[in-house]
């Protein structure tokens, strides 16, 4: 938070949304670490953790997540139609609000899960796979879940790809539709369940193909960070610069928190970390963004 204060002071001035969010988020940081700090007492002092501390950083993370990804879409929605109609802002605009209706869903479902542990974990508490009960409205929507996820990626990748364009006049072409391409390839791995080329309700290694997803999954944002980073090579220093820097970091980090998940309640419980992350990794994104977008009509 400390690198975007200095890099946004400016765009801070001119903006009370920017302004009021940055304190905000860095507010439900704070109180998220404080969490995970009792966490950690809890498990030091005592041997074992409430889960309601799960439930508070699954509700607390993915539920602001949402509520920045909507009042940014808003917010381009808003400028697609007063300014130029501009492509990229409404795909952005598309993406980020697939993706709130799908934080909102993964919270309430995420919370069934853990709701359904007992309430201390110890070291001797049973990690297990809960599911959906059958029919359920969490069991038809995680059925579709990847598709949805799927489509919030190819949106945001597409209007990512625009927004780039306007600084890659010195890239190679075939340069970059390599870079985009990687990462669609690296995703498209991670759905191949949903594809039905790949049976999770059969085979016994089910664990491994999970970590297997999970790795593709943190990879693709890794090479969607790395698309900005050759943009970034032939740019001079400016703000447009470190604006597309803060987005580039935001996308490793929201690609790793974004598929990570307390529901096994484990002892310890790991991913609490980097759920807590979640929200801050989305601002990132968003803010890089927005700050990127809005740097194309007006000098910053």
């Amino acid at each position: 938070m400390k690198f975007m204060d200095t890099s946004s002071s400016t765009l801070k001035a001119r903006s009370t949304l920017i302004a009021n969010l940055h304190r905000v988020v860095s507010v439900v940081q704070y109180i998220l670490a404080v969490n995970v700090i009792l966490i950690i007492i809890q498990i030091f002092l005592f041997s074992k953790y409430s889960i309601i501390s799960l439930l508070f950083v699954t509700y607390i993370s993915n539920f602001f997540t949402a509520a920045l990804l909507v009042i940014f879409a808003l917010r381009f929605v808003t400028w697609y139609k007063n300014k130029k109609q501009n492509l990229g802002i409404l795909l952005f605009a598309l993406a980020f609000l697939i993706l709130a209706g799908s934080e909102v869903i993964v919270g309430l479902g995420s919370g069934y899960k853990v709701s359904q542990k007992d309430l201390m974990i110890t070291p001797a508490s049973k990690v297990e796979f809960i599911d959906y009960p059958e029919g359920s409205f969490f069991d038809i929507f995680f059925s579709f879940y990847r598709y949805v996820d799927y489509a919030s990626f190819l949106l945001t990748l597409l209007a990512s790809a625009l927004l780039l364009y306007h600084y890659s006049k010195k890239t190679n072409t075939r340069k970059i539709i390599l870079i985009i391409a990687l990462p669609i390839l690296s995703y498209t791995t991670t759905i191949l369940d949903a594809l039905n080329i790949y049976d999770t309700d059969t085979n016994p290694d089910l664990f491994s193909f999970y970590i297997f997803q999970t790795l593709l999954s943190i990879s693709a944002g890794v090479l969607f960070a790395f698309s900005f980073w050759i943009i970034l090579k032939k740019l001079p220093e400016s703000s447009i610069k470190t604006f597309l820097k803060i987005t580039a970091y935001g996308f490793i980090l929201l690609y790793i928190c974004n598929h990570v998940s307390v529901n096994t309640a484990s002892y310890p419980p790991y991913g609490v970390n980097s759920l807590s992350l979640l929200s801050l990794s989305s601002y990132f994104v968003l803010f890089g963004l927005y700050a990127s977008a809005l740097s194309l009509s007006q000098d910053i």
